[in-house]
């Protein structure tokens, strides 16, 4: 999560962020659908065993780990580069429902039902998104946020607890059979 000082702004790197009247910006939570490989995330790939990511070698001064050919990473042997768990359905990055919670880090002066940190819905279409880049304050990596400024109406519901795709679509299924 990035940087959200007390005065009410999200800091993404040198770029500062904060609402103003009914607006809230939100960042958005990645996408998963339950059947991700729990060894590797769903990426496919995990860190080099052998160099720990660097992609150099540890014997040799100057050369590059021959475990990853000095890539950092190796396929992961659960899932074997699939990202998936056995018998889990691979979603295909182009037909991936784009998630629709996320985590409100400002609010505008005149938001009156939601605030900072809740975890709310709201529809894939809903308000300005944005795709910013900057530093993890907490594992100082470089990381992809994905931000929605919207209007406090656009907002769907409060959710509390943890949603997961599956469990979701199960439950649907379920009331909408009955």
């Amino acid at each position: 999560m990035p940087i959200v000082e007390q005065s009410n702004t999200l800091k993404v790197g040198p770029l500062g962020l904060e609402a103003f009247h009914d607006y809230i910006v939100v960042v958005r939570d990645e996408f998963r659908s339950g059947y991700e490989c729990t060894a590797c995330e769903g990426e496919g790939e995990n860190r080099c065993p052998s160099c720990l990511g660097a992609g150099r070698s540890l014997v040799t001064t100057g050369a590059r780990c021959s475990m990853c050919s000095g890539r950092g990473k190796v396929v992961c042997e659960d899932c074997k580069g699939k990202g998936v768990v056995k018998g889990g359905i691979h979603i295909p990055d182009n037909k991936q429902n784009e998630p629709t919670t996320g985590t409100i880090v400002s609010c505008g002066p005149d938001v009156k039902l939601l605030s900072n940190g809740q975890s709310v819905m709201f529809p894939s279409y809903a308000g300005h998104q944005l795709e910013l880049g900057g530093e993890d304050p907490e594992t100082g990596e470089e990381k992809k946020y994905l931000v929605v400024i919207c209007h406090e109406t656009e907002v769907i519901c409060k959710v509390s607890g943890h949603l997961e795709l599956r469990r979701l679509k199960k439950k649907v299924a379920a009331s909408t059979t009955a």
